[in-house]
């Protein structure tokens, strides 16, 4: 956004995630829907069913059964999200999909490029600090608490300090660096044992979160007899 429309130009918003309600929002209708379910699934791993997150091969296995059904699940979550009805002040009805579709042939295609100019009086913000705060959600009880619950405010750097009024953004970045699991078997011929072992087992492509967990249970077993 800054490299589009260039510095303070209020394309994107830095400071509080207060800024970003409906991202917060949006997390957590995903937690509600899925995500809560799937936390609550490793962690349940990790209590009674022998998985150790420290181990790198422990976490490909992890990815190897259970990522597919994660995006799946979450594919769905949006399918059902775009498909929801909003009701609006006229009464009317309307998801998503449809706002989308028919804004598009409304009002043409919309993206970065060819995008009209922005009138030079929209960019006159008397309250920067404010700007974009969608106040209602903001008092939204649930939607504070999992914001409280799953964020820690992060330390200052002297920059900010140094300045406490500057509203240029941040100085520095959060930086997650998420390392892939590597197949910790040799050679892959292995891999497509396991694959075969599990596809033999009656609930392997079950959703129910029990029958995931039983296929846990044979997958680490069986890569333990791979590796004796």
């Amino acid at each position: 956004m800054e490299a589009m429309y260039g510095p303070e130009h209020g394309a994107y918003i830095w400071g509080r995630s207060v800024h970003n309600i409906r991202i917060e929002r949006l997390w957590c209708d995903v937690t509600r829907g899925f995500g809560r379910k799937w936390s609550n699934f490793f962690l349940g791993l990790e209590l009674s069913c022998g998985l150790l997150t420290h181990l790198d091969a422990h976490m490909w296995l992890l990815h190897h059964l259970f990522l597919p059904a994660i995006n799946q699940d979450a594919t769905d979550w949006a399918r059902t999200w775009n498909e929801h009805k909003i009701r609006f002040d006229n009464d009317r009805t309307r998801s998503p999909r449809d706002l989308f579709f028919f804004g598009m042939i409304e009002n043409g295609l919309r993206g970065f490029e060819g995008f009209p100019e922005a009138d030079e009086a929209d960019d006159d913000i008397d309250d920067l600090d404010t700007y974009g705060i969608d106040w209602e959600e903001l008092h939204n009880a649930d939607i504070m608490a999992h914001y409280t619950e799953n964020n820690v405010d992060q330390e200052l750097d002297s920059e900010a300090l140094d300045n406490p009024f500057s509203n240029d953004g941040p100085h520095k970045l959060s930086h997650v660096e998420v390392s892939e699991p590597l197949c910790p078997f040799t050679p892959e011929q292995r891999v497509a044992l396991l694959d075969s072992r599990l596809a033999l087992l009656p609930h392997s492509q079950s959703r129910n979160m029990n029958s995931r967990k039983a296929v846990w249970i044979e997958a680490l077993a069986f890569c333990r007899q791979l590796n004796e």
